[in-house]
């Protein structure tokens, strides 16, 4: 009986963590999708950086229905939706089983973000690359796997730790984590977002040498970087604080998130 109990709440929980990972994937994925759109335009020489940027916010007033469904916002979707609700069932299981989560999450979420993003960089790349859609090389995969790893290690591995130094700053370690929550994932642009456009790179570009690779590198160096700072905030500062609130609240409904 006592299982049982165990696995209905176990139901319950996972239901609420869907919820809460599917809503806050909706609510960071405009301006995701808008900032990946105008990276990979610029990166193929198709628009300029910010004009790409604004046309996307254009196309989002004009008709709203229309760009959620379509695959520039459902791909941004399902990379972060999949991320938030893979970790929050994986935290729910974890409670349920009494294991440390931190193994266990950070794989979790290693393993869904990077196929998934991925998969998204590889459409976005023959939606909005030049010469027409074509294969992918191996050289932008590992490019973007490489920024993966980077960027898991960073956002889910270096807060907890970075907290404990930040609290003397900001008072107390839960307050230096969330400091260090919000500030790591924009910091950390500076090493992944050359990676990232490599990739692009690769694919719009096969035949230029080492020289002209890194000459496209340090082109609008700057402004790829604030724009990727622009993109980091939503999913991994505000989405991730969000998620965890609207889990708390689903799992709680008659109890205030904590």
């Amino acid at each position: 009986m006592s299982e049982m109990k165990e696995q209905k709440g176990l139901g319950f929980k996972f239901m609420g963590d869907f919820m809460a990972g599917a809503i806050a994937g909706v609510a960071v994925s405009p301006i995701i999708s808008a900032v990946d759109r105008a990276l990979a335009e610029n990166a193929s020489g198709k628009d300029s950086l910010y004009s790409s940027f604004f046309k996307s916010f254009r196309e989002m007033g004009k008709a709203p229905a229309k760009f959620v469904m379509s695959p520039q916002f459902g791909w941004i979707w399902l990379v972060y939706a999949g991320t938030y609700v893979s970790v929050n069932m994986c935290k729910s299981y974890c409670e349920n089983t009494n294991t440390n989560p931190a193994g266990p999450v950070w794989g979790t979420s290693f393993l869904v973000n990077t196929t998934t993003c991925i998969a998204k960089d590889r459409a976005f790349a023959k939606l909005f690359g030049s010469g027409g859609a074509k294969a992918v090389p191996l050289g932008s995969y590992g490019c973007w796997l490489t920024r993966d790893i980077v960027s898991m290690g960073v956002f889910f591995t270096l807060p907890p730790i970075a907290a404990k130094y930040a609290a003397v700053v900001t008072g107390s370690e839960q307050s230096g984590y969330y400091a260090s929550q919000f500030a790591l994932p924009l910091l950390v642009q500076f090493i992944t977002t050359p990676i990232h456009l490599l990739g692009y790179d690769v694919y719009n570009n096969p035949t230029n040498s080492t020289k002209q690779r890194i000459k496209f590198m340090q082109k609008d160096y700057l402004k790829n970087v604030s724009i990727r700072m622009i993109r980091m905030a939503p999913p991994w500062s505000i989405g991730t604080i969000g998620n965890k609130e609207l889990r708390a609240a689903f799992h709680n409904p008659k109890k205030p998130a904590e």
